[in-house]
């Protein structure tokens, strides 16, 4: 698989759909490898 942000190939791609105060059920799905994950995770935990 690979990684919609970074393009590298990754065995795990993960995509959050919905969470307290996030949803993305109707946006267009972007999986990402757990780098880049861990990095838009902590960028939504900055910005709360």
């Amino acid at each position: 698989m690979r990684c919609d942000t970074c393009q590298e190939e990754s065995p795990v791609v993960m995509r959050v759909v919905v969470a307290k105060g996030y949803n993305r059920a109707l946006a267009r799905p972007m999986f990402n490898c757990p780098k880049c994950f861990e990095k838009k995770e902590q960028s939504k935990r900055e910005k709360a």
